[in-house]
């Protein structure tokens, strides 16, 4: 069943996406070692949905039409996984994917995907889109925790999401209560 075309306005209307990324909460991934595009497939699909649910910083766009740029950083299926959404809107904005490697510039960036990347570089990359005022989202382990703003998480074979708002507040993001709902709040630090 096709899904409604979300209103072009900053604000989004909550039910219209909410049963959808419900259905990929409950989906479950594949198995250790089976196929991890899968996987992707649903945590990309994710990603795409949780971005309308986002009350972007007023000065993230150019203007009302300017594209979204999704960036997507480290060695993995992510980027892959996100191009199926290139050139849908969200929130009125065309999404680009744009893959991005440690140390590249990331001023064209809007939301920063993260994945296969050690932990020990998660530090920098966070402190950078931190001041970018990128929402950062990825599947290492503990990543909101470590002060990312929505971590993927696998618990119990479905891909869950972890968000931590003082992270998301210290970079001006205001998340929809109904994705609240849905997450699992983490401070940093737990």
């Amino acid at each position: 069943m096709p899904m409604p075309a979300m209103p072009r306005t900053r604000r989004c209307r909550p039910g219209l996406m909410l049963p959808l990324l419900l259905c990929l909460l409950l989906g479950r991934t594949s198995p250790l070692g089976a196929e991890a595009p899968q996987e992707y497939q649903v945590k990309g699909a994710m990603v795409f949905n949780m971005a309308k649910y986002i009350d972007w910083p007023a000065d993230s766009f150019s203007g009302s039409g300017a594209p979204l740029v999704v960036c997507s950083l480290g060695r993995g299926p992510f980027a892959g996984a996100l191009e199926q959404y290139r050139g849908k809107t969200v929130l009125g904005h065309p999404l680009h994917v744009k893959r991005v490697q440690p140390g590249e510039e990331l001023g064209e960036c809007h939301l920063l995907v993260v994945s296969g990347v050690e932990k020990r570089y998660l530090a920098g990359i966070l402190d950078h889109a931190r001041k970018r005022s990128l929402l950062t989202v990825s599947d290492v382990p503990d990543f909101a925790r470590l002060g990312g703003i929505i971590g993927l998480v696998d618990i119990e074979g479905k891909v869950r999401f972890e968000i931590n708002v003082k992270a998301a507040q210290q970079a001006r993001f205001k998340i929809s209560s109904q994705l609240l709902k849905l997450a699992r709040i983490v401070r940093e630090g737990d």
